[in-house]
């Protein structure tokens, strides 16, 4: 028979592809859920791939399908920053506003944070969801990294899903699920493994057709929800690297060529903090544009925001060529 990960209804004549994505994925979370089972993932992907906005569609489907409005709880329930996890994550648990809302996602802010304080950050939150969902409330957890290696091995086996983003030239996000399970036929050396989603259609006839999904291409993002989503996440996130470039200016001269010293400083704190480039740029053939809303955060007028960029491209060019 093999494994039976979900059972979804299946009508050719009347189901798209996205009706069947949508029903699996209730299944897999919102069934866990219903079933006094914490429902635990990890959203992996190289940079640019669309892991941030993956993970907001996921939760717009799932919210919906158990009749929620998503935009009613798009900021309670996302971490942009570590900082926000306590009072984000007190609030889903006791707030009666948020009774219904089971979802929670921690976005990557290894931008922010070096790779260990994120690491040991993602380890003690889902720990704490993995206790905290058996106690008080059951919930899906999104956690969403460039690494499996940012979770330690033994919080690596309360994970239920591993789920890797691929975003093709001109093709939608694809989703590549699979199921975390643990080997311990050798009991001394027992290890972590991971296999494809798959269980069965049920056709209107009675019949059941086994299915193993490569992927799931999810529909386009609502545009508004992408907007609400960029805009609270540059936000949580340039307040911090506001206050640390604030503080490095408070080590250099504010008198005699304060701008100059101003640019300066960015550019050798993006230089060292290259993993923050995407946060405040994009680049275009090769070189490093400032996005509007950043030279707004750093307050710069169109000439300074110019010469920054000229500097910051010319100083990248002698570190990594």
């Amino acid at each position: 028979m093999g494994y039976c990960d979900f059972v979804v209804k299946y009508d050719p004549k009347k189901d798209s592809s996205t009706d069947v994505a949508e029903r699996i994925l209730y299944s897999l979370f919102i069934s866990r859920l219903k079933a006094k089972k914490p429902a635990v993932a990890f959203i992996g992907g190289d940079s640019g791939e669309g892991k941030s906005h993956s993970a907001i569609n996921l939760q717009e489907i799932l919210m919906r399908i158990q009749g929620l409005e998503f935009k009613d709880y798009l900021n309670d329930m996302n971490v942009y920053v570590p900082l926000e996890y306590p009072k984000k994550m007190r609030a889903l648990l006791e707030d009666k506003r948020l009774k219904k809302a089971n979802i929670i996602t921690i976005h990557e802010a290894r931008e922010i944070i070096n790779a260990k304080d994120w690491s040991t950050f993602v380890n003690r939150a889902v720990a704490d969801v993995n206790a905290l969902s058996r106690q008080v409330k059951r919930m899906c957890f999104f956690i969403v990294s460039q690494f499996i290696k940012d979770i330690s091995t033994d919080i690596r086996y309360t994970l239920n899903y591993y789920i890797t983003v691929r975003r093709p030239k001109g093709k939608r996000a694809r989703l590549y699920l699979s199921v975390m399970w643990k080997d311990d036929r050798d009991l001394e050396k027992p290890k972590l493994q991971k296999r494809k989603v798959s269980g069965y259609l049920v056709y209107p006839n009675g019949r059941y057709q086994r299915y193993v999904p490569q992927y799931l291409e999810l529909p386009p993002l609502d545009k508004e929800v992408a907007r609400i989503f960029d805009k609270a996440d540059f936000d949580a996130k340039s307040r911090i690297m506001r206050t640390k470039l604030d503080q490095l200016m408070k080590q250099m001269s504010k008198d005699i060529g304060y701008e100059d010293k101003k640019l300066e400083a960015m550019v050798d704190y993006y230089v060292d903090n290259r993993q923050s480039l995407p946060s405040i740029g994009r680049q275009l053939r090769g070189k490093w544009r400032l996005k509007p809303e950043a030279r707004d955060m750093h307050e710069l007028t169109i000439d300074e925001s110019r010469e920054f960029e000229k500097r910051l491209n010319e100083k990248l060019t002698k570190v990594i060529g």
